[in-house]
């Protein structure tokens, strides 16, 4: 009995210690790039020396790129915040060529630079010669982002990212706008 018990015993721990150390594959992070991110944060817009600050959402934050190495990726990146201006929907948002490098296997750091555009929702646009659409440059984009689970070329991260811009307004009007997002990601590699 004693005998069965030890090899029981031993059997046990083998299966438990195989469970807890799985190996881990590393993601295979090549080709083509695909990612679009739901989040929320702080929008702060000075506007002609008017300063807001508000909660704002950032629906959807794509970006879209190409696999240089396992490493590094070159990036079109679409960041944005969503605000409201004189009770309609509008979003200050950027056009940002960037480069995506992964720190440690789960860990990456984003930067890049581009355009801004602060355009009213396409929704509320009824007449496009009025809406009010607005450019600017330049625009900065920093991030840091950690990959909480993967499955094959599936990544699903929570990331941080930070968006600075300004656009130019009529009459010589300026707006700039900082936006610190909180954001979950879903990547394809």
């Amino acid at each position: 009995m004693r005998e069965i018990l030890i090899v029981a015993l031993i059997i046990m721990v083998n299966y438990t210690f195989a469970q807890t150390n799985l190996d881990k594959r590393p993601v295979e992070r090549k080709g083509f790039v695909i990612g679009i991110g739901l989040g929320a944060g702080a929008l702060s817009l000075c506007t002609n020396d008017t300063t807001e600050i508000a909660f704002s959402t950032t629906l959807p934050n794509i970006k879209v790129g190409y696999m240089l190495n396992n490493r590094l990726a070159l990036l079109a990146l679409l960041p944005g915040a969503n605000y409201k201006y004189n009770g309609k929907d509008r979003g200050f948002e950027g056009v940002i060529i960037a480069g995506q490098y992964w720190l440690k296997e789960n860990w990456w750091v984003l930067g890049g630079a581009g355009l801004t555009f602060d355009a009213p929702a396409f929704y509320t646009v009824k007449d496009p010669k009025t809406a009010g659409f607005y450019t600017g440059f330049p625009a900065f984009t920093f991030a840091t982002g950690y990959e909480i689970w993967h499955k094959g070329r599936f990544a699903l991260d929570l990331q941080y990212r930070i968006f600075l811009g300004g656009s130019n307004l009529p009459n010589n009007g300026q707006r700039e706008g900082v936006s610190n997002m909180c954001i979950v990601g879903f990547n394809w590699y």
